[in-house]
């Protein structure tokens, strides 16, 4: 399927590494200009290095989206750089803390709420005028499936991704008639470098090998899917690549559900 991206200009976040690697690598391959944001200026120049092996010019922009100013400075670049944006991947976010709700300070309230909503929503105010202009453009939320069935490990993440969901439901209504199609995804557990963290701090706690601790994690997060298997972030590129499509014309405020079959509603 000819996907018609070729020539696009698609901003990605959180692109240097995991999903937001595998999404920016999705779009380059169908022949999409793309400006890769990250924070890790190594990381992120290897991750543009690999787009660009698609043909394609690939943009890497060292910012820090924390702070108010980075999604400002993000698309002026972009905007500086290639003329125009016609696609929008938010996917910067993730746990700040593993804390239980009686325990969670307001700090982390705020910074986790900062990091997986209000990096998205600057961002989007930022880009939306520039996609009126050109007679509209494509903008895709990556949230979570706990923002849709909420995780007790993660109070504030959950709630934090459930206003993100909200928030592209709201943008696609209100920028409808400016033919901004807005579509969130959702992933479960999909396979990433958190999830190699959190392996070689169970090797460390118990005394086996990174190997052992990553097959452990992977067992265990299999069981709980019916698929049986964790996701892989090139699947997630693959699907955000559909939505980013000009030919997708009649969805938009849809919230995708890419969790193996985990999340138990009808909805």
């Amino acid at each position: 399927m000819e996907l018609g991206l070729k020539g696009k200009v698609a901003v990605v976040t959180g692109a240097s590494r995991g999903i937001g690697k595998a999404i920016a690598l999705a779009l380059a391959s169908e022949g999409a200009e793309v400006v890769l944001a990250a924070r890790g200026r190594e990381a992120l120049s290897e991750a543009a290095d690999e787009a660009a092996r698609y043909g394609v010019k690939a943009f890497a922009v060292p910012v820090d989206l924390a702070r108010p100013s980075g999604p400002g400075r993000l698309i002026r670049q972009s905007v500086k750089q290639f003329g125009r944006i016609d696609i929008l991947v938010n996917n910067l976010g993730g746990p700040v803390c593993f804390l239980p709700f009686l325990s969670l300070p307001d700090a982390n309230w705020r910074a986790t709420l900062n990091l997986d909503l209000m990096v998205a929503v600057r961002t989007c105010r930022a880009v939306i005028p520039l996609m009126q202009r050109v007679g509209g453009g494509r903008i895709i939320n990556i949230a979570s499936i706990a923002g849709i069935e909420v995780d007790e490990k993660f109070p504030d993440y959950s709630v934090a991704k459930a206003a993100l969901i909200a928030f592209g439901k709201y943008l696609s209504v209100a920028f409808a008639s400016d033919n901004i199609l807005v579509n969130t995804v959702c992933p479960g557990s999909v396979w990433t470098s958190s999830w190699e963290a959190e392996a070689d701090i169970m090797a460390k706690q118990e005394g086996i090998s990174g190997r052992e601790a990553a097959q452990t994690l992977l067992g265990r997060a299999a069981a709980e899917i019916p698929l049986g298997k964790m996701g892989d972030p090139v699947e997630i590129g693959k699907m955000v690549a559909f939505l980013s499509s000009p030919n997708l014309t009649w969805m938009t405020g849809a919230t995708i559900r890419m969790d193996g079959g985990k999340t138990k509603i009808a909805l």
